[in-house]
């Protein structure tokens, strides 16, 4: 399920894509209000996220547009917005806006008004499916072994918020790496991010597992690069 976000401000986008990406939703955050109906023309769309202002005429306009137009007719727009009045309410109502995020904006308690909101619009999936990106070059997860005392090095071929699948290099590739893989680590731009892996899966000499004791910081590092790496390959 595809959701939009718009908001003026960087750092509300990037916590929102770090948040429904995490969840398993796909995202794509605008920064300029006045690109979301082109946006809307590119992509089919399920949810917007959409930052309003009491008295933006404009924003308003760009509202009454997806309500009037047939083709986003199954596009249900949230609102997010600060100290809204009833008149506003009832305003948005009728121009089809499905539910209200009221500002300030929390990290710790998003998600759960978010379900309650297209829950009760009749849309929240029964099942989601996290983004994974496969287009990695030379991306290298790097571990030590207590078992043969040595520094290992993995290939990454593909990242989800969650997980990822590496294969090991044929000359380690006999190493039981175990079920727990613990101070592992792999650099993103400038980053070193670390965390450990918990193995769910080994087909030959590929292993799939899933991240543990990843930070916060690190774990909104994973998921803008999933996202860029995302926006990249729909354009």
């Amino acid at each position: 399920m595809r959701v939009l976000i718009y908001d003026s401000s960087l750092q509300i986008r990037d916590s929102l894509i770090s948040i429904l990406i995490t969840a398993g939703y796909e995202v794509v955050a605008v920064k300029d209000k006045n690109n979301i109906l082109s946006m809307f023309g590119k992509l089919p769309f399920s949810i917007a996220i959409i930052e309003v202002g009491e008295n933006d005429a404009d924003m308003e306009s760009i509202l009454e547009k997806i309500y009037l137009d047939d083709r986003y007719h199954g596009v249900h727009v949230i609102v997010h917005v600060a100290d809204p009045s009833r008149e506003f309410f009832t305003k948005m109502m009728r121009i089809g806006v499905s539910g209200f995020l009221l500002k300030p904006f929390n990290e710790k308690d998003f998600l759960n008004r978010f379900n309650v909101l297209i829950d009760k619009a009749g849309v929240k999936p029964k099942k989601l499916k996290h983004i994974v990106i496969n287009n990695l070059d030379n991306f290298k997860l790097v571990f030590r072994h207590d078992g043969v005392r040595q520094i290992l090095h993995g290939m990454i071929i593909e990242m989800s918020p969650v997980g990822l699948k590496f294969i090991m290099p044929p000359e380690e590739a006999s190493i039981e790496v175990g079920h727990v893989i613990k101070n592992a680590s792999m650099s993103i731009s400038s980053y070193k991010i670390s965390f450990s892996i918990n193995i769910l899966e080994k087909i030959g000499n590929e292993y799939i597992g899933e991240f543990e004791d990843l930070s916060v910081f690190n774990a909104k590092l994973i998921c803008k690069f999933i996202y860029d790496k995302y926006i990249e390959k729909l354009k």
